[in-house]
């Protein structure tokens, strides 16, 4: 995500802001620490303190200098989760519907609402909504909800948003301590969001609810969409991916540079090496189009990268 042009800064104070939380990011030496260091500083500057980074041609990604999270990404990372990106590439040209679940504060919608015409956002928790509302505010095409991804619609569910990352809220009982924000939350299921007859491009990121998203999605299943989906590197179960395949008639590819089919559990535990990082991959129900196309426009592009690659290296 490393913005090719310089950042512009909103908010009193808060260049200076910036330039401290840099030199902060220099002396962090994990995302836990850099994180603390980035709330902690926030409490001394305005908390509207904000650097609006260029994302690639999309709409302008405004983030907080708060936020340990999108900071670490938008201003020092390396290009974030660039397998979502080479996937929505892949399936422009194939559907105009791109359904964001789990929108955050919206990079994915951003990025999405440059290539397709029907771009639904979907995020759960009012602070980190009014974010990707403040993100989205002059997007026509992009239609949002507040609500939590479920099985079924029109529930009603408790909501945490952990005090140290609202990149981790997620459906829960109860809150793992006094710190986190708990709220009651509708649900909403795919079957509902998505148009009836459309084959939709979905991301699907809902924080250990993804199982409760497939079941209710059938229809969207069955009308050709096809799911970006995150298997968490510290679930050793792999649950979302153990549920799909315990179904059968599903086909599920990692995305790396070069697709490769999941036929096991087994097989998905060796690619899922850090137990911090979430893992995306794709599914649709077997003899999908759309995913049949995207795979295409990713086995082509991984063969010529190959070539290029042995060009270089020819003497």
């Amino acid at each position: 995500m490393n913005q090719k042009r310089k950042p512009a800064f909103a908010g009193r104070g808060a260049h200076l802001q910036y330039r401290v939380l840099m030199a902060l990011f220099r002396l962090a030496m994990t995302r836990g620490l850099y994180g603390r260091f980035a709330r902690g500083l926030g409490r001394f500057f305005d908390p509207e303190n904000a650097v609006i980074v260029d994302i690639g041609g999309a709409a302008p990604f405004r983030v907080r200098l708060a936020d340990g999270y999108w900071t670490r990404f938008a201003l020092r990372g390396p290009p974030y989760e660039p397998e979502i990106a080479r996937v929505m590439a892949a399936a422009e040209p194939h559907t105009d519907c791109f359904v964001d679940l789990g929108a955050n504060t919206g990079f994915w919608t951003l990025k999405a609402a440059k290539l397709f015409q029907r771009v639904i956002a979907v995020e759960a928790g009012k602070k980190t909504f009014r974010r990707l509302q403040e993100n989205t505010d002059c997007l026509a095409r992009v239609a949002l909800h507040r609500a939590a991804v479920h099985a079924c619609s029109r529930r009603q569910l408790r909501f945490v948003t952990p005090e140290l990352s609202h990149a981790s809220a997620r459906l829960s009982e109860e809150a793992k301590d006094g710190t986190d924000r708990s709220e009651i939350v509708e649900t909403v299921s795919v079957d509902d969001l998505v148009p009836e007859g459309t084959a939709a491009l979905i991301k699907l990121d809902v924080e250990g609810a993804e199982v409760a998203a497939f079941d209710g999605a059938a229809r969207a299943f069955a009308d050709g969409a096809v799911f970006i989906y995150e298997d968490h590197g510290g679930d050793p179960t792999c649950e979302p991916s153990a549920w799909l395949l315990s179904r059968g008639g599903f086909r599920l590819w990692s995305i790396g540079k070069t697709p490769m089919e999941i036929t096991s559990t087994a097989q998905l535990r060796t690619l899922k090496k850090d137990p911090y990082k979430g893992y995306n991959f794709l599914v649709a129900q077997d003899g999908t189009p759309l995913l049949s196309a995207i795979l295409d426009s990713l086995q082509s592009a991984g063969r010529e990268a190959n070539s290029e690659d042995q060009f270089r290296e020819d003497p």
